[in-house]
């Protein structure tokens, strides 16, 4: 691993016109630490199943925290990086849904049981690309393919962290733009966005759409007046409380939904609220699962329905293709709200594999090169 480049490996050059990021080629090496270091992949996933069935919150946190990494210079291990003299690193940046302390303990805890049998060999980039793959799977959610050979970034600056994530209030063009700059499609912005089915978000962001809108009583006119009230009752003005991103299904009890097809772990600790789903988009397009008249009249659907917690998760319905989408992946369509109930959890599964293995091969071409840190958050002297 110490001999070998990731960028000449995999590298590709910079599109003309597009800023840095941009996805490689699918990854070759699957098995890259089978020689180097073959107990790696187990002591992330053992250390991950322990964090989960200890705290079942700290699978979104995870998610979260590789998903901002590969957001900023792509998947290099930037964002476990602490501030220096430099400035403040991206850990700092103070954008909304940062990722929680809880997720770096893990990667750390990690790191240290993998120096500890291979110094030098794994990248923390990798550990933390993985141990996302395996906090989701152990969720209930599907497993994607994921190569090694990433290397360590030097830089992390939190100015940076703020430009290229996409804040909560985003509207559906500056969406649909902050992933154009990754290499990343309209649909794969629409689908990584699942990403909220897990998870709580602070009160505060989430407040102004509650209190400080145009709406009747303050609330976001795009959002669902019986949801706002509910949400209101959680998060009074100036609270630190912390809400769902998308509420347990209290209809069917909370129970989780139907796992992964084949899926090789099943926690009995998992709870409503932490399980990925495709609840999320049924909740963003404000539909019920009804037959006759009630459906034929959703149809004509306007955006105040939405019952998605950030106005960013609504602005998804106030596009025609936006609204196509969220339909797809809530798994009906205008015609048939009735097939809402088909298929568990497809096509979302199914697109959100290719969407994280496009995500997780995420890399900055004008970074310059990398390293095997031995503290993932410090670079090495």
């Amino acid at each position: 691993m110490k001999s070998v480049s990731f960028v000449s490996l995999l590298f590709l050059g910079l599109i003309a016109g597009v800023h840095r990021g941009y996805s490689y080629p699918p990854m070759p090496l699957v098995k890259f630490y089978t020689k180097e270091c073959p107990e790696a992949r187990g002591i992330v996933q053992s250390t991950v199943v322990a964090a989960i069935k200890k705290n079942v919150g700290s699978g979104a946190a995870l998610w979260n925290l590789h998903y901002h990494d590969c957001f900023v210079r792509g998947c290099d291990g930037s964002i476990l990086l602490d501030s220096s003299n430099y400035g403040p690193a991206e850990k700092e940046s103070g954008v909304p849904d940062s990722p929680k302390e809880i997720a770096y303990d893990i990667i750390d805890e990690i790191k240290y049981a993998v120096e500890t049998i291979c110094p030098r060999t794994v990248s923390c980039a990798d550990i933390l690309t993985l141990a996302a793959r395996d906090a989701i799977a152990e969720l209930g959610g599907p497993e994607w393919k994921v190569c090694s050979g990433r290397l360590d970034g030097f830089i992390s600056y939190a100015n940076e962290s703020k430009f290229y994530m996409p804040g909560p209030s985003a509207d559906y063009q500056t969406l649909v733009q902050k992933f154009a700059l990754k290499g990343l499609t309209e649909m794969d912005m629409v689908v990584l966005s699942g990403a909220h089915s897990i998870g709580k978000v602070k009160c505060s962001v989430i407040e102004s759409s509650l209190y400080n809108s145009s709406g009747p009583c303050g609330v976001d006119p795009t959002l669902d007046p019986t949801y706002a009230m509910e949400l209101k009752a959680q998060c009074p003005i100036g609270s630190s409380n912390l809400v769902f991103l998308t509420p347990p299904d209290t209809s069917v009890n909370g129970s989780s939904p139907v796992p992964y097809p084949g899926h090789r772990r099943l926690l009995a600790t998992r709870s409503a609220g932490n399980v990925p789903s495709k609840r999320y988009y049924v909740q963003v397009s404000g539909k019920n699962r009804k037959k006759g008249k009630d459906a034929k009249s959703n149809q004509n659907l306007k955006v105040r329905n939405s019952k998605g917690t950030l106005r960013s998760d609504r602005n998804l319905m106030s596009t025609k293709s936006g609204k196509a989408l969220v339909y797809r992946e809530a798994g009906f369509s205008e015609k048939d709200l009735a097939s809402a109930a088909d298929k568990e959890n497809q096509p979302f599964f199914h697109d959100l594999v290719k969407s994280m293995e496009k995500l997780s091969t995420l890399k900055d071409p004008s970074s310059p090169g990398g390293e095997v840190r031995c503290n993932c958050r410090s670079i090495n002297l």
